[in-house]
């Protein structure tokens, strides 16, 4: 699969984040030297020029947290120690402080990129100081530096006891400083030749201004290929597509395809609270076929695919144009002149030859101004989930237009035309009629590689939209997605990030970075991959990139951003946020580290079903798919009784057990015979780790499993009534084992074997709560029914009801002694109304929220006399927590989504661990 623009976006956003490594937000303006560009090699794939070593900001919080990071690490420390030898010397600051600076990178040996600065220098007496900074850098203070001749020029060379070098010489009015001696040559021969002052648009670009601020990036884009693929992933694959024909994909291969994307361009840089910014101009020419100028006599037009891509999306590529003949006859003429024009004409005529004659026209006609691929799923070890959407003119009139070309494809194939559609139903009845769609890679043939990754499988109308899918589930849930708005357009994070980029633009790039990470595996080499994954932390603390490219009156600009999360002021204090990339799906969850027992952790599902385990300070330690959401609180079980410690929990298919890695154990997942309707409990009776497993399926049984997942045979229950939905549940009372769980009229009490045990006298309609074991006075099992009436239900099958009732059908029940009087209190949620009683109905307290509750209150235990109830309030972002007199506690509410958990990450740091609103895990002391 071709990912060539994917690579562009994920290179671009390390050399952005490597640019915030180097440079302030100061808003200081230079005068552009021109005499500094002569030395820059003209075969740097890329330059980055600063107003002044000024500019570097040591103590910046963001550069403070790179500086853990690897070899930014040691960059840091090197920046930071030539800031204080600077600062030491009041005649080097004098001259070193003040002077515009460029660093450049090229390529030398084998293809290894090096550095090279360039700055100005004016006398031998900077010379000696400069001589004197770089003796004290490299610790080789006392040593006499290595002098030869180039050119006319001495160069001198340092070099220290481990065999580093670094190389300078002052030439021409400037000083060129580099570890490589052969950019120190090049350099300076270039002051007396051909240089970037001599090439045509790179002056176009450095003089489309008059000033810039602190930094500026220029980017040599037919020299740029070479730069990527040193990252790149050099392994070739092989595909067979839809004419039988072999296609092999070599990602450094096709990269070289870039050098004719344009010829320079260049982009300041500007720094906001929670966003970098990069805007600048593209320099390109007809005569040279640069891609670019395919939108020559374009206007930028407003996007509105976005509304018609779910809210999913975690990457997308999109053309917009305001004269659609210009723009595909631009696009032909581009081809025309490119080393792939005959094979791309090869591959229309097949098309054709499938669709009919006029198909290309027909697919032109229907365009109306945007076209877009994108990405929604990525699974390692699964093709990637891709969408091509394009906006029609008329939806009636593209609908039978594209119906006749799939009837001449049934015709030339003597088939029905009937068996390539199929009525797809969705939410609320709608059905929509989705075609089974012969040419996949029409996209990236059509409109160029850059497309190449969407597979068109499967096509639908949406609205006014032509949408295409690679899957016929990707289709579905496309559709189910658009029936229930939930739209990019409408996502959170999508929103706020579209608020700080252009309005209109020709080209439109957007990915998502925590969902866009996991393709690093696949395009990079396993290198550079790592070094990603070991910097996973630190590019999760950013949140989106985009890029945009207009075209307005044969003048390209760009616009390219790349944001952090907004911080939002709490009313607690938060002490860290860890940014999932979709929204809490289950309570976070404080577990044991069994690495180091004096910090715990977090696990917690997301939307997207993707599992997380976040360390005690916030950071993600690794996150996999699951299969479905999580019903169950997630286990920890010593199964292998040696202290280390999986993790066990189970979706409605499948019994999951994992290790601390991340990794399926043993022979898990289990696969359920008939689907799950409960979460998952674990029992170890004699606590020797000899666990037992419980599960309720649809079928109404009630399996039980050893601790390896197989069903025990030892376990006698038959079935249940009804479903059971709520855990299956041990108690253990006066040294005898109970069984117990419910269905919708039924509890049943069964001992270890599965027999009955004890025989409930009364029946009733249960409420959606769990039971709850309660031992003040006489040990007895107490639950709701569905209008909210209590009943005590003791050992000998007696049944008791207690005052109170009138809740709704969905209400929340759970009971606990909150006062410390030794009887039970009873804790109602129903609709936004929160409602604490005693057991004989008085009320202790009660509250209304914003909005209906959509989860189960939880007690919180901090001594046997100090106990609360929680509370969130999902849709108004907010968590409570009241003590039995009902009032919360210090600095609730706080902000938040989901159900919380509060204990300690680290020894006497009490906190509260909750999923916001924001896609984030956030961690608040108590």
């Amino acid at each position: 699969m071709k990912r060539s623009l994917i690579i562009i976006i994920i290179a671009a956003l390390v050399a952005a984040v490597a640019a915030f490594l180097y440079f302030t937000k100061d808003k200081q303006v230079f005068s552009r030297e021109t005499s500094l560009y002569k030395a820059v090699p003209v075969t740097a794939p890329v330059f980055v020029e600063a107003s002044s070593l000024k500019a570097i900001p040591t103590e910046n919080p963001v550069l403070m947290q790179l500086s853990g990071v690897g070899d930014l690490g040691w960059a840091m420390q090197k920046l930071e120690e030539t800031i204080t030898d600077i600062n030491s010397s009041k005649d080097i600051q004098n001259q070193w402080f003040k002077r515009p600076v460029i660093l450049a990178f090229d390529l030398v040996g084998e293809d290894k990129l090096r550095p090279v600065i360039i700055s100005k220098i004016k006398s031998g007496e900077e010379l000696a100081g400069l001589q004197n900074l770089l003796m004290q850098l490299t610790h080789t203070t006392g040593t006499s530096p290595h002098e030869r001749k180039y050119s006319g020029h001495k160069v001198f060379s340092l070099t220290n006891t481990e065999g580093k070098s670094v190389h300078f010489c002052a030439a021409g009015g400037l000083v060129i400083i580099s570890p490589e001696s052969i950019l120190i040559d090049k350099s300076i021969r270039q002051l007396n030749s051909e240089n970037l002052t001599d090439m045509r648009n790179f002056m176009r670009v450095n003089k489309s201004v008059t000033s810039q601020s602190d930094v500026a990036w220029y980017i040599n884009h037919q020299r740029l290929p070479e730069l990527w693929s040193q990252f790149l992933n050099g392994t070739t694959n092989t595909e067979v597509n839809e004419f039988g024909e072999t296609e092999r994909h070599n990602l450094r291969r096709k990269a070289a395809g870039l050098k004719n994307y344009a010829g320079w361009s260049e982009l300041d840089m500007t720094f906001h609270d929670n966003r970098i910014s990069l805007n600048g101009i593209t320099a390109a020419d007809d005569s040279l076929n640069h891609f670019v100028t395919i939108f020559n006599g374009q206007q930028p037009e407003t996007f509105q695919a976005d509304k018609a891509l779910p809210r999913n999306t975690a990457f997308f590529f999109g053309f917009s144009f305001s004269d659609r003949d210009q723009f595909f006859q631009n696009l032909i003429d581009y081809f025309r002149h490119s080393n792939t024009f005959y094979e791309r004409e090869e591959l229309l005529k097949k098309i054709e030859k499938g669709l009919g004659s006029e198909s290309r026209t027909t697919f032109r006609n229907m365009a109306k101004n945007q076209a877009v691929a994108a990405i929604t799923d990525i699974s390692p070890s699964k093709e990637l989930s891709t969408l091509f959407v394009m906006n029609v003119h008329s939806r009636k009139d593209s609908q039978e237009a594209f119906e006749e070309m799939l009837q001449r494809y049934a015709r030339s194939k003597k088939t029905a035309f009937d068996s390539l559609y199929s009525k797809v139903p969705v939410e609320n009845g709608k059905t929509y009629r989705v075609y089974r769609f012969p040419y996949p890679s029409l996209p990236g043939i059509w409109l160029g590689e850059t497309f190449r990754f969407a597979k068109a499988r499967y096509a639908a109308f949406y609205d006014d939209f032509l949408v295409f899918a690679s899957s016929e589930k990707t289709m579905q849930e496309y559709l189910s997605d658009m029936e229930l708005n939930y739209t990019l357009r409408e996502d959170r994070t999508y929103a706020a990030f579209k608020r700080e980029t252009e309005s209109k633009s020709n080209v439109n790039v957007y990915a998502n970075i925590n969902r866009i990470l996991p393709l690093s595996e696949t395009l990079f080499n396993s290198e550079f991959s790592k070094s990603v994954a070991a910097k996973s932390e630190i590019l999760n603390q950013f949140e989106a990139l985009s890029w945009q490219l207009l075209c307005e009156n044969g003048v390209f600009f760009n616009s390219i951003n790349l944001g952090m999360p907004e911080r939002i002021k709490n009313d607690g204090d938060e002490l860290w946020s860890c940014d999932l990339g979709a929204d809490v799906a289950t309570k976070p969850q404080i577990v044991v580290n069994h690495t180091n027992k004096n910090e715990k952790e977090v696990i917690v599902q997301d939307e997207e079903n993707r599992l997380h385990l976040v360390s005690a300070e916030g950071k993600i330690i690794w996150t996999i798919p699951i299969s479905g959401r999580i019903l169950s609180e997630i286990h920890q079980v010593d199964l292998f009784r040696n202290g280390n410690l999986q993790y066990l929990f189970n979706t409605r298919e499948k019994l999951y057990l994992i290790d601390r890695n991340g990794n399926n154990v043993g022979s898990f997942p289990v696969e359920f015979a008939s689907p799950a309707t409960n979460g998952v409990s674990v029992f170890d009776y004699d606590n020797n780790h000899n666990y037992r497993y419980f599960v309720a399926c649809e079928n109404r049984s009630v399996p039980a499993y050893d601790k390896d997942g197989k069903i025990i045979s030892g376990w006698l229950f038959g079935r249940t009534k009804s479903a059971v939905t709520t855990p299956v549940q041990h108690f253990r009372v006066n040294n005898k084992d109970y069984i117990v769980f419910k269905d919708e009229a039924q509890v049943y009490i069964q001992n270890r074997q599965g027999a009955t045990r004890v025989e409930v006298n009364t029946q009733f309609e249960n409420s959606q709560s769990p039971l709850v074991l309660n031992l003040d006075g006489t040990p007895k099992i107490v639950a709701s029914d569905v209008n909210g009436k209590v009943f005590y239900i003791y050992f000998d099958g007696n049944v008791t009801e207690k005052p109170g009732g009138g809740f709704g059908k969905n209400h929340f029940f759970t009971a606990e002694d909150l006062n410390g009087d030794n009887t039970p209190d009873f804790v109602f949620a129903d609709g936004n109304k929160l409602e604490v009683s005693d057991e004989n109905g008085k009320t202790l307290f009660s509250e209304k929220l914003d909005n209906p509750v959509q989860d189960q209150p939880a007690i919180y235990t901090f001594s046997p006399r100090e106990k609360m109830v929680g509370i969130n309030d999902a849709e108004g972002n907010r968590i409570y927590l009241f003590g039995p007199d009902g009032k919360q506690a210090g600095g609730f509410p706080l902000r938040g989504s989901s159900p919380f958990s509060i204990g300690e990450l680290k020894p006497g740091e009490f906190c509260v661990v909750v999923g916001n609103n924001r896609e984030e895990l956030v961690c608040y002391g108590l």
